[in-house]
């Protein structure tokens, strides 16, 4: 009787830590999984800003590229009146718009830890483009 009690005691001792064992690893797997969520909602965020970022500033240099047209086709009708600084200022704001082009397309493969600098320059490189539009534009005016 009492090596009965003894082997039942063991018995449920073991029990008792193999479900402990048990639980354990489903707690683990559980924060595994929802370690695993987390980074892919991080990584879902990412991918939607990303093309946002993107989209918005397709949109903007098409806008930008229309009004470049623009200002080409009116250089080239009053080609005799147009002074050859506003000529080059031109071809510099063309180049300008292709090169940012150019890194907005890159932007597709901008990782989380490149992603600032690179929107950051594009950003820059906006801003210099719009002021080099409204210059030219001025130019144009005083010419």
């Amino acid at each position: 009787m009492k090596n009965s009690r003894v082997l039942l005691m063991i018995t449920l001792v073991a029990l008792t830590f193999a479900a402990c064992s048990e639980k354990s690893k489903t707690e683990a797997e559980k924060a595994g999984d929802q370690i695993e969520n987390t980074a892919k909602a991080i990584g879902n965020d990412f991918n939607e800003k990303k093309n946002q970022f993107i989209a918005e500033a397709e949109d903007e240099i098409q806008e930008i590229n229309e009004k470049i047209d623009d200002i080409d086709k009116e250089v080239k009708e009053d080609s005799e009146k147009v002074e050859e600084e506003t000529r080059k200022a031109l071809d510099k704001l063309k180049k300008e718009k292709d090169e940012l082009h150019n890194e907005i397309a890159d932007l597709e493969d901008a990782t989380k830890e490149n992603w600032e600098r690179l929107t950051a320059n594009i950003e820059d490189g906006f801003d210099d483009l719009k002021r080099g539009y409204n210059s030219l534009l001025e130019d144009m005016k005083t010419s």
